[in-house]
């Protein structure tokens, strides 16, 4: 009987679960559905809607309620897709390894957290009370994988067209600031990818180097031209790379000089 009173104690003492459509962080979010809807421009089904908006801090506190993770993992794949095409169309000429450089700066957590910030998802977020406190509202790599989780159901709610039209503008606009501010600080691009971006994004078509060895100084020396015959500068360095390597910076100077430096 012991055994039996003490059983039934700690059931008694178990914390009640609750559906996740009653709890108040929730409804007060679904009676936003309208304000995100405007906000975002796109209609989702409200289910979709509202799980991309719940981080996993708050399905962590309430086990009912599904987190954004899965849809943040096919968003990432719908944008890497979007700018891709994107980048395929826009520069004809450009190599598969310049692609990928600018591909990885352009859908870089930076951009897509500035672009949900633009959106104002910020608002709307579900965050466990411990994220909450943290200030993680405000974090880069929160409101990236917000952004990606509102284009993965997009994407579920309304297939390629729906998504492509959601997020393709709003990538292509930051890709295209990202053309103007690159520079040789870029982890991702060395100084002759840099500078064959910027010039093809001018429409001064691709840059080449003419290379030779330095008979005076030794090493090697490059010449840096476009198309229209027109030298952009010249490099020096101990190797045939670095010489490239210089004039291609020298080079980026000049255009960047040319087109103001925005």
């Amino acid at each position: 009987m012991a055994h039996s009173v003490n059983r039934q104690s700690r059931e008694e003492a178990a914390p009640v679960k609750h559906p996740v459509g009653s709890l108040r962080p929730w409804r007060r979010l679904l009676a936003r559905v309208p304000q995100i809807t405007e906000a975002i421009g796109v209609e989702v089904p409200p289910d979709l809607l509202m799980r991309s908006f719940t981080h996993r801090s708050f399905s962590h506190e309430h086990p009912d309620a599904p987190n954004n993770e899965r849809l943040e993992f096919l968003g990432d794949s719908v944008i890497q897709a979007i700018a891709t095409i994107y980048l395929f169309n826009r520069f004809p000429d450009m190599t598969e390894r310049e692609m990928s450089s600018l591909r990885m700066t352009a859908v870089r957590e930076e951009g897509l957290a500035k672009i949900a910030l633009e959106l104002s998802l910020d608002h709307f977020l579900l965050l466990g009370k411990g994220a909450g406190r943290e200030g993680d509202r405000e974090q880069k790599s929160l409101l990236c994988d917000t952004f990606e989780a509102l284009v993965g159901a997009v994407f579920l709610s309304g297939g390629w067209p729906a998504a492509e039209k959601f997020a393709g503008p709003r990538l292509e606009k930051r890709m295209e600031e990202n053309l103007r501010e690159l520079d040789g600080a870029n982890p991702y691009m060395d100084w002759k990818t840099t500078l064959s971006v910027l010039a093809r994004s001018m429409d001064l078509g691709e840059p080449a180097f003419s290379t030779r060895p330095d008979q005076e100084k030794g090493g090697f020396e490059s010449e840096c031209s476009l198309p229209s015959g027109e030298i952009l500068a010249e490099g020096r360095g101990r190797k045939k790379k670095a010489a490239e390597e210089e004039a291609a910076k020298l080079s980026w100077k000049a255009l960047k000089d040319r087109s103001g430096g925005d």
